[in-house]
């Protein structure tokens, strides 16, 4: 699921800014072409504002096991459950081949499962 759009710092500080002046939610919103409920989160919040939690399962492997699978896929003639035999993780032979298909490296070659 794609991560949702955040308000930059310079936005937030325009919606404070219009909300001064006795700005209606609506008119804000028209003014800004932001959804009602982003608006009303920071105009709301006491604290100051900060992008909601992203919830989900996190990812097993993280940015660096994730190029060291790409090097692999894209210097070796390795298969899959080659690939997954090497790397130190405990992962799937499905995660390797989505963190492969996701580097964009061999999306037309065969890969063996």
């Amino acid at each position: 699921m794609p991560k949702v759009y955040q308000l930059s710092n310079e936005e937030v500080s325009k919606i404070l800014h219009l909300k001064l002046p006795c700005k209606t939610v609506k008119e804000i919103l028209k003014l800004l072409n932001r959804s009602k409920s982003m608006i009303y989160r920071v105009v709301t919040c006491k604290t100051p504002y900060e992008p909601k939690l992203r919830s989900g399962r996190p990812r097993v492997t993280d940015i660096r096991s994730d190029r060291r699978i790409q090097r692999m896929a894209s210097s070796q003639t390795m298969s899959v459950p080659e690939i997954t035999g090497a790397s130190r993780l405990q992962i799937s032979n499905n995660t390797v081949h989505r963190r492969i298909i996701e580097s964009g490296y061999m999306i037309h070659a065969k890969m063996a499962r």
